[in-house]
């Protein structure tokens, strides 16, 4: 569970690369223990944006692109984040509200837009980014150069495949929330 903070006991007598490789129950599953980091180690960031900005961490990612990629569409917004659009309107509706970003229309086409930091924006991202930098480089602290460099490149290539799967995988259902469910044709 993602609210939980102990780590369930490994399976017994199993090697760690091969309980990733040939998982035996679900706390041996990459996803199941990538969540379970994210949980633990995302409240910190939650807890920073929420108590310390009064930011949501949907909102932090916003503002972290837009420092990054200023004057993106909303729609270049979400596929960057890899959100639907539909929460990135509201988490851009909220940044709106609290005068941290700003909307610009495209001249000749009004319903068309870009978005950007305003100054408020810029100090958020500039005094939180900081904080967030120290926690990932505290989670990575008990790694060698050698296993940092590995994992970052593990982490690019599981990206990768996982966007190949997302692509080519037409066996898996698709998810119909909306619509109370699943699909069926």
């Amino acid at each position: 569970m993602p609210g939980d903070t102990l780590m369930p006991a490994p399976s017994p007598a199993t090697p760690a690369a091969s309980r990733l490789a040939d998982p035996l129950v679900a706390h041996d599953l990459l996803m199941y223990r990538l969540n379970r980091l994210l949980a633990v180690a995302g409240s910190l960031v939650v807890r920073l944006c929420e108590g310390g900005y009064g930011i949501t961490r949907r909102e932090w990612g916003l503002l972290m692109v837009l420092a990054q990629h200023p004057g993106l569409p909303p729609a270049e917004l979400a596929l960057r984040l890899g959100l639907d659009r539909a929460r990135t309107s509201r988490a851009i509706t909220s940044l709106l509200a609290k005068k941290l970003l700003i909307r610009e229309a495209l001249p000749g086409d009004r319903r068309q837009a870009v978005l950007s930091l305003t100054p408020s924006g810029q100090a958020v991202h500039d005094g939180l980014f900081p904080q967030v930098k120290a926690l990932n480089q505290e989670l990575l602290a008990g790694l060698d150069a050698h296993a940092v460099q590995s994992l970052d490149q593990a982490l690019a290539d599981m990206q990768q495949r996982a966007e190949a799967l997302v692509a080519t995988r037409t066996d898996v259902p698709r998810t119909y929330r909306l619509r109370g469910g699943r699909h069926t044709d």
